[in-house]
């Protein structure tokens, strides 16, 4: 019998270093349409939060598996999922890379994390 596909939630971060500062709009736009054209609808939730508390180092995206996260007591999204990934510096070929390797391949994408802080312009 064949195991069903992992579930995962993807949060981007839009407080206002994220969102205002560095765009991750752009970011959400881009990753809930290549969710929707690759039919991933059912895989993958898209979601977003107001801070994580990395702003230098953001845009930032958090990745956990869904069904970890059910019975979880820990407060904030994520917290106390062992699963849990924090994505840095985040740009639209990152998500590319994220959406292959991490959420279909079940692979974390470990050169995209603990990234050095962004120096903005």
């Amino acid at each position: 019998m064949r195991e069903p596909p992992r579930r995962f939630t993807v949060i981007v971060c839009r407080g206002p270093t994220c969102g205002d500062v560095r765009n991750s709009a752009a970011l959400t736009a881009q990753l809930r349409e290549t969710v929707a054209e690759r039919g991933l609808e059912e895989q993958i939730t898209v979601t977003e939060e107001t801070c994580f508390g990395h702003c230098l180092r953001g845009p930032n995206i958090l990745v956990y598996d869904t069904d970890e996260m059910k019975g979880t007591r820990v407060f904030g999204p994520g917290a106390g999922v062992p699963s849990a990934v924090l994505y840095n510096r985040m740009t639209g070929s990152d998500l590319a890379r994220i959406i292959d390797r991490h959420l279909v391949g079940g692979m974390v994408v470990r050169p995209l994390l603990n990234r050095l802080p962004a120096k903005d312009p």
